[in-house]
């Protein structure tokens, strides 16, 4: 049964996601690195594959030649429309699909690849939606994770400290979380760490960044319900900018930069 909380944030992850779609290729550097990695791990050529939170279908298109079909799906409907429209060809071997990953809309067994980059990380429940990745995988199928762990955003943390302590930046689960999340599952698994740095001229670019691609979305929780919007329409001022930004760059920055570090766990499972 998904929490009144739970949808709440789904909701909002959808509508903020799909109003980037027409910004996230040109803003989205580091996670197109990020899958770029974790397509290293896909090695074979597959009849059926899912990619979940395919975004504008980037990697989408490079995970199609790996597979004879392609399930691409996203729960954000703006992203899919984004997608299907630069997508446009001959190539049917892709099927655009709106699905939620925590309720995979698909048959058991009924793929032998899961490709997922940069978005299991907004699922609450990562007992939950690993039980439905297993699930879908058919006896002998593999699944390739990438997702951003604790340690991601952890200056645009520290530096929030300084000025109150409300919650600005989005808790991340750790790696073994996630890595025993898929072992509980009953899939043989092998993780790797990997930390990735963007580099930013002043704190209104660095916050751009996580914008321009849909990521400025902060779940609400428990302990926050009520509390986020009354404060999120203020805290973003001038006053508190410069203030963001003068702790940020005497403690953080490097040849007047500041960085952004997103730390990733790469899953390789096998069923």
């Amino acid at each position: 049964m998904i929490s009144e909380i739970t949808s709440y944030n789904k909701i909002r992850i959808a509508q903020q996601f799909s109003r980037a779609a027409n910004t996230y290729n040109s803003a989205a550097d580091v996670q197109l690195d990020i899958a770029f990695d974790a397509m290293k791990y896909v090695s074979y050529h597959y009849k059926k594959g899912l990619d979940i939170g395919c975004g504008t279908g980037r990697i989408s298109r490079h995970l199609a030649t790996r597979c004879d079909t392609l399930v691409a799906m996203d729960l954000a409907f703006g992203m899919l429309t984004y997608a299907k429209q630069i997508n446009l060809s001959d190539d049917l071997s892709i099927c655009w699909l709106q699905g939620d990953a925590d309720f995979l809309p698909m048959a058991d067994n009924s793929v032998d690849m899961v490709f997922s980059s940069m978005m299991l990380q907004w699922s609450d429940n990562q007992d939950a939606v690993m039980s439905e990745i297993t699930r879908v995988m058919a006896c002998g199928a593999n699944a390739v994770l990438a997702i951003m762990c604790d340690g991601s955003f952890n200056q645009l943390n520290d530096s929030w400290q300084t000025i109150d302590n409300q919650r600005h930046v989005n808790h991340f689960s750790n790696a073994q979380t996630w890595l025993d999340a898929a072992k509980s599952q009953g899939l043989k698994v092998t993780m790797q760490e990997k930390q990735y740095v963007t580099w930013h001229q002043n704190i209104r670019q660095l916050l751009s960044s996580i914008k321009s691609i849909g990521a400025n979305v902060l779940l609400t929780s428990q302990d926050s319900v009520g509390q986020s919007k009354c404060d999120s329409k203020n805290v973003l001022n001038r006053h508190t900018l410069q203030h963001l930004e003068t702790f940020y760059q005497q403690k953080y920055a490097e040849n007047m930069q500041l960085p952004l570090t997103y730390q990733v766990c790469f899953l390789y499972c096998s069923k």
